[in-house]
């Protein structure tokens, strides 16, 4: 029935018809045998062409009834004849019967439908006040408050909440799955999401708490390991996204060996799909010319299916739940949380955090038996891979071996032309002698930049390579997007109408000053050097084994090497 139907005249029909059926689901043992009983009984009569009284009255006897009782059996086995008619029907009122008179059982109707069922949502005590009050003005005697209940339950649930909250949201409730993702190797589907972690970290220098940070997890569907992760303070964003992927992509053994963390994440190679829901930060150009780059398929889900995110959902509800054994935790529900205080009990950093994610990742989730696989991910991994013995793998997924030009291939992207003093973004020069061949061309570039750092810029030339070019005057220091992003907020605050690259670096370097003698006093001040110090890390190299260095002649001509995304995850 559709949610626009109108109520009386259908339950009326429906529920006069159900009288005379009996329930089969309540018909015990007892009732069963009783009925088989009088089947062979029954049945013989029916099929009998010669019937007359004395043989109704011969298989009445033989039943134990009377003539009129095995009639009424006799009817209903010729306009049902199956067994179940003949199940002996209980005394008394029947299940979803009505005591009350029609015209009262019409009139509970059009109130539940003109009143219960709207998107006022009122609540039942209201409905039966104004029955009371309706009846009383028609001289009706009221019905009780559960006659009432008892005509609201019989409605379907979908019908209700259609009615009260929405048809949307009876639809993500009652809509049938239809439709589901699959997976059939490794990498052939990854799905990407991000969400707020339920613990509050601290600074790493005062201890203090700060906030709680976000992470944006990867799952291969088909294996449901995590292939990648990315811990931060700042919001989603496109970069959090290219973080996640680098990540994901890149062999981990690097990444653990700079943490410190003896576990293995056999983890690594290029998808073949990527699934994400409609966010802002999934449908920006620089990752939409990334996984083009790589051959990386990207499917969003489709509007309304939030079963089709199923996978990356599950995994972050069981990530948030082990969370919730950290100090520090908000928990998601505020029932659990109770009295207790988040910022009273928080005490490990961002990094401290990251490392014990990646424990849980590596060393317990990838290791336990998936209730949906029967198996841990990390062997269903394995036996993609590798086969089995009976069932061949898919081979070891495609390596990357440019690490460097992997993240940048994702980062964010403008479009700037080259000109004689250089390059400006975010009201910031860039030169480097590199640029010389195209100054003047009137074709804008491609240049992308790591919101993190913005002492450098990779712009894309025409023989298809990025070359790093970093400040004009390099006496500046690096700063941050949200650094810059701040400053400008504070010169436009101030009625700086001219606001030049001089007045930003100033007012950062004036901010900085306040922030370190404020570091102590409050949690903002906290929250910026704690962001300065995780996204500008001077003078730090990774090792030559994950990033090596070509030192052919003509190098200095190149990118210098690109501050490791590890170091910012």
């Amino acid at each position: 029935v559709d949610a626009d139907t109108t109520w009386p005249a259908f339950t009326h029909h429906f529920m006069s018809k159900q009288r005379d059926i009996p329930d089969v689901t309540l018909a015990g043992e007892r009732e069963w045998v009783e009925a088989r009983r009088r089947l062979r009984v029954v049945r013989q009569l029916a099929t009998q062409k010669g019937r007359n009284a004395v043989t109704v009255d011969a298989a009445a006897a033989e039943l134990g009834f009377s003539r009129a009782h095995l009639y009424r059996l006799l009817k209903r086995y010729e306009a049902d004849p199956c067994l179940t008619s003949l199940i002996p029907r209980r005394r008394g009122p029947t299940a979803g019967g009505s005591r009350l008179t029609v015209e009262l059982d019409m009139l509970i109707d059009e109130m539940i439908e003109t009143i219960f069922l709207t998107r006022q949502r009122p609540r039942i005590s209201d409905l039966v006040t104004e029955i009371r009050r309706r009846c009383h003005a028609l001289g009706y005697n009221a019905p009780s408050r559960k006659a009432i209940t008892a005509r609201i339950r019989a409605k379907p649930d979908n019908i209700v909440m259609a009615r009260r909250e929405g048809k949307k949201t009876a639809g993500d409730r009652f809509r049938p799955v239809v439709g589901s993702l699959e997976a059939t190797t490794p990498l052939s589907l990854v799905q990407i999401d991000h969400t707020l972690v339920d613990v509050i970290v601290v600074d790493s220098v005062t201890r203090l708490p700060i906030q709680r940070p976000w992470i944006t997890l990867a799952i291969d569907v088909f294996s449901r390991v995590v292939v990648g992760f990315h811990l931060s303070l700042e919001p989603p964003s496109a970069t959090s996204v290219a973080l996640c992927i680098s990540h994901a992509v890149l062999p981990k053994e690097p990444w653990l060996a700079a943490r410190n963390i003896e576990e293995q994440w056999p983890v690594s190679g290029l998808f073949t799909r990527l699934h994400l829901d409609n966010g802002k930060d999934f449908r920006s150009e620089a990752l939409r010319r990334g996984c083009e780059q790589y051959g990386i398929e990207i499917d969003y889900r489709p509007v309304r299916t939030p079963h089709y995110g199923g996978h990356i959902e599950r995994l972050i509800g069981t990530m948030m739940g082990h969370v919730h054994l950290l100090p520090g935790t908000t928990f998601s529900d505020i029932r659990m949380k109770g009295d207790l205080d988040p910022e009273k009990t928080a005490a490990m950093t961002v990094d401290e955090v990251e490392r014990w994610l990646t424990h849980q990742i590596a060393g317990v989730y990838h290791r336990k038996v998936h209730r949906t696989l029967n198996i841990p991910p990390l062997t269903a991994w394995e036996r993609g891979v590798f086969g089995d013995g009976t069932t061949p793998g898919s081979g070891e997924p495609t390596a990357i071996t440019d690490a460097r030009r992997l993240l940048i291939d994702f980062l964010p992207i403008e479009r700037r032309l080259i000109r004689r003093d250089g390059v400006s973004l975010h009201r910031i020069h860039y030169w480097s002698d590199a640029l010389r061949v195209w100054v003047g061309t009137k074709e804008r570039r491609i240049v992308r930049y790591d919101p993190r750092d913005l002492s450098r810029i990779y712009i894309l030339t025409p023989d298809g390579q990025y070359y790093e070019v970093g400040y004009r005057d390099v006496r500046r220091a690096p700063i941050s997007l949200w650094e810059h992003r701040r400053a400008l907020k504070a010169l436009r605050e101030e009625g700086r109408g001219q606001v030049d690259e001089n007045a930003i670096f100033a007012a950062i370097d004036r901010q900085r000053e306040i922030v370190d003698e404020a570091i102590v006093t409050t949690k903002a001040a906290r929250r910026h050097r704690e962001r300065q110090l995780r996204g500008i890390k001077t003078g730090e190299a990774e090792p030559a084994s994950s990033w090596e260095v070509d030192d052919e002649e003509g190098a200095d001509e190149r990118p210098l090497e690109l501050l490791p995304f590890e170091e910012w995850t």
